[in-house]
């Protein structure tokens, strides 16, 4: 029984799972104990009875923040409550400090506690959403799992909130705005493949945990407002593979300069080239046509006495490339080095550092995003989190044509590298002058 307990009207609010979008509870009240000290009714805050336990959400998410331990330690931002089945059962006072453990909340201050049940989850909240725990500040409230040994504590909040918190904790905020929208569009692909019934967690009952091994997620005091906007400025957007969620998978490196910039580099024996296309005595091999991706689309493969055009995407899979998009072929001695987009839809997928280098010379984040992600039919496919188009609306830009075979020549860096440099000495001689 709660000591110092209180009389709360109760509110409207859903019950059990989130996610589920059960029915409201019924109004009732609920009484205090015979054992309890009476609380003045004027005492109690109407705010109470004026929240639901759990904030607005469209997809929500849990993060598991700490896991069955023997104590956890909470707060709120505002005067708030402990609701079981939607109906608040215990007030909180903002700045104090309560200590859950199982089977009980206790505020520190005052020792007065009020006992949870072992059968239900409860819900640690406040009107404006923001909650304490492992000594951080949280979007959201906190769902506790009661256990007569132990307590675990989940963050509940929405999907577009959480990655409020994860964008900033994966990339610098002062990185290059196409280059953080590229993260958002990463991490929110990676959390929407694993809430649910694709979480590795589910039978703890939480979707992520805050840190590697899902994404890190350092809450409230990581945000800025760089990373706001590209959450916002891509919300509800996600990479896609035949229509179901690709996992987007990142990492802040993936190897040397090149592959960071997903570039890789293939020597094929000139046997083996006059194998597969079935020209003898090749002379010659030449992208003859770059789509709009940026991949060779058309390649002419000439010979001493004869020569025939094969289609760029065919030819890659014919030698066994990560992926379609061939960017450049030159010969070396007895060998044509074919240069080819690296395998970035496995589970290496974005460089972190290569989308920053790629921002820095223009790429819009959708281009760089097609650099990393693309498909085996070397295309892109961006969609949005199902039933969410009209809650999410965003505007995509065309992905740029790659101007001329110079822009490949290694890996997509000299020519971008060779604008700066102008650049620069027209600045310097601006300034002189």
């Amino acid at each position: 029984m709660c000591t110092a307990a209180v009389s709360l009207l109760v509110v409207q609010a859903p019950v059990g799972d989130a996610k589920s979008g059960s029915k409201a509870a019924p109004k009732t009240q609920a009484k205090a104990s015979s054992n309890s000290r009476p609380v003045q009714a004027t005492t109690i805050p109407p705010v109470i009875n004026s929240f639901l336990p759990y904030p607005p959400m469209i997809h929500p998410v849990r993060i598991g923040l700490s896991t069955k331990s023997s104590a956890i330690r909470v707060a709120i931002w505002q005067q708030g409550a402990v609701f079981v089945n939607g109906m608040p059962i215990f007030a909180l006072e903002p700045r104090m400090v309560y200590t859950i453990t199982p089977g009980k909340i206790t505020e520190l201050g005052t020792g007065r506690s009020c006992t949870l049940p072992y059968d239900q989850r409860c819900h640690i909240s406040a009107p404006d959403y923001r909650v304490w725990t492992v000594n951080r500040w949280w979007r959201g409230c906190l769902e506790i799992i009661n256990m007569p040994t132990y307590v675990t504590a989940i963050n509940l909040l929405d999907l577009e909130d959480y990655l409020q918190g994860v964008v900033p904790s994966e990339m610098p905020s002062s990185w290059q705005p196409e280059a953080l929208k590229c993260q958002a569009v990463a991490a929110r692909s990676y959390a929407y493949a694993h809430m649910g019934k694709g979480s590795k967690w589910k039978s703890e009952g939480f979707d992520m945990v805050p840190d590697v091994r899902d994404q890190a997620y350092k809450g409230l005091a990581a945000e800025a407002p760089s990373t706001l906007a590209a959450v916002f400025q891509t919300r509800g957007l996600i990479l896609k593979n035949a229509d179901k969620v690709k996992p987007g998978f990142y990492r802040a490196w993936v190897g040397d300069e090149m592959e960071n910039l997903n570039i890789k580099k293939s020597a094929v024996s000139q046997s083996h080239l006059e194998q597969i296309t079935g020209i003898k005595g090749i002379v010659g091999v030449t992208v003859k046509q770059w789509n709009a991706t940026g991949n060779a689309s058309h390649i002419q493969v000439m010979g001493v006495r004869n020569s025939r055009e094969v289609d760029g995407i065919a030819l890659a899979r014919m030698l066994n490339f990560a992926t379609a998009g061939i960017l450049d072929v030159h010969d070396e001695g007895s060998n044509w080095v074919f240069t080819y987009r690296g395998p970035g839809n496995g589970a290496r997928g974005l460089s972190q550092h290569g989308a920053n280098m790629f921002a820095k010379r223009g790429w819009t984040f959708d281009r760089i995003l097609q650099q990393y992600y693309q498909d085996v039919d070397g295309k892109l496919q961006l969609g949005f989190i199902d039933g969410s188009f009209k809650m999410y609306p965003a505007t995509l830009q065309p992905v740029k044509k790659a101007a001329s075979k110079a822009e490949f020549s290694r890996g997509l860096i000299d020519q971008d590298k060779r604008s700066e440099d102008k650049e620069d000495k027209a600045s310097k001689d601006k300034d002189k002058s």
